[in-house]
């Protein structure tokens, strides 16, 4: 009786501590973001060396993830001075980008999700992406800050994601 109650207590603790556990946990972690060159459905291409300076967000979804939706317009209506890139981790999805991006727009009202929209497979699989929403926060000398899983749609949980940076 004594050695079951101590297992369960071992895998009760382990569990409690084990990361990805819970479905929005903040996991700290301090490495340089993988080279990327995404472009983005506005023609624009987003590169690490070229966002080198400026602190920013690849939010990890795909156009299927409709939890996903309620994040964007969440982070983009609090930060609205930030770089925030939509990253699919579907390549399908690099044939509507354009689609999905204005079926987010038409998913809230009052709300646009001014952000590019982008796929890259091997960035996500290159940052060990499992889940989505998944969102990176990298500093402005390209190191991954944070990665946070899970939806972030509480003014003031983003704004403490944010400030990791600040």
């Amino acid at each position: 009786m004594y050695g079951k109650s101590l297992l369960l207590s071992l895998l009760i603790v382990l569990a409690t501590l084990s990361a990805g556990c819970m479905n929005s946990e903040t996991i700290n972690e301090r490495e340089s973001v993988p080279i990327f060159s995404v472009t983005g459905d506005d023609g624009v291409v987003y590169s690490s060396e070229d966002l080198i300076g400026v602190n920013y967000i690849l939010h990890f979804s795909a156009s299927w993830c409709n939890s996903c939706r309620p994040t964007m317009h969440a982070v983009v209506n609090q930060l609205t001075d930030s770089q925030y890139i939509v990253v699919s981790t579907d390549a399908s999805d690099s044939q509507k980008l354009s689609d999905w991006h204005l079926q987010v727009n038409d998913s809230k009202e009052d709300s646009t999700v001014n952000a590019p929209f982008a796929v890259s497979v091997n960035l996500s699989e290159s940052l060990k992406i499992n889940n989505t929403p998944t969102l990176v926060l990298i500093d402005k000398e390209g190191l991954v800050v944070s990665t946070h899983l899970g939806p972030l749609t509480e003014p003031d949980d983003i704004e403490a994601f944010w400030a990791l940076v600040e």
